[in-house]
């Protein structure tokens, strides 16, 4: 739990910027630092900008098929009760995001900045820890 929280405090004093510290990009990160591998390094993709992103979010199925394609990849296990330190899909604001379970809630950002949604906003999950 400390790595957890660590990682996320460092994290939080980052500016956004897409590419680097959006919310895919950070949950790549944490998985990167817990088991030594990139999924989207893996998965074959990675985005550098706005652009690339937004191309990727904008074919067939958008962030819930890409997300689902890359932890396939990477092979990560899907779970039905994430812990502190899995990675999901949370619902914030009527649209998908990746974060990081933070114990007592799901961590994530977007341009608006860092989100701190309640564990119930997960939509699926994966096994990290």
């Amino acid at each position: 739990m400390d790595a957890v929280r660590e990682f996320i405090a460092s994290e939080s004093a980052k500016p956004f910027e897409w590419g680097k510290t959006d919310c895919a990009s950070t949950a790549d990160r944490w998985v990167t630092g817990v088991l030594g591998v990139s999924p989207l390094r893996i998965f074959g993709r990675v985005h550098h900008d706005e652009a690339e992103a937004r191309a990727w979010l904008s074919q067939p199925g958008g962030i819930a098929v890409a997300v689902n394609r890359v932890t396939r990849n990477a092979g990560l296990s899907k779970t039905s009760a994430p812990q502190a330190g899995d990675i999901g899909l949370i619902i914030h604001r009527q649209k998908l995001c990746v974060a990081i379970h933070a114990g007592g809630l799901w961590f994530s950002r977007d341009t608006d900045g860092l989100i701190g949604a309640p564990l119930a906003s997960v939509w699926k999950a994966w096994k990290v820890v």
